[in-house]
């Protein structure tokens, strides 16, 4: 059964897992919607309800955006993330990546321009 309020879109992006203020993992995007992510971390195992930094990464490696996150479940796939306390500017944000293209190809690259 979906639980979610809002779609999802496959948009693949880099982006890095802080824990504490620290960079901890990267990982790719498998999806994301305004309430959260799905995201490839390969074989590295988080705990659910574990805190963490989802930050997405633009241009050259610059950061876009840097959101905290709660890990709902883990799958095979990746992690499942839900974001926590979003402002109203990284809602806006989300919002013109997901509703504000028809393509995926050019929402990835509106995020690869975010930091432009």
């Amino acid at each position: 059964m979906e639980h979610r309020c809002s779609v999802r879109k496959s948009i693949g992006f880099q982006l890095l897992l802080y824990k504490h203020g620290l960079p901890v993992q990267s990982g790719t995007c498998i999806n994301i919607g305004l309430g959260g992510m799905l995201v490839d971390t390969g074989d590295r195992q988080w705990r659910k309800n574990e805190y963490l930094e989802v930050e997405i990464l633009g241009q050259a490696g610059n950061a876009a955006m840097r959101l905290p996150a709660v890990v709902v479940h883990q799958t095979p796939q990746g992690v499942g993330v839900m974001f926590d306390a979003v402002t109203s500017e990284q809602r806006r944000t989300l919002r013109g990546w997901l509703f504000g293209h028809a393509e995926q190809e050019s929402a990835a690259s509106e995020i690869s321009r975010a930091v432009a």
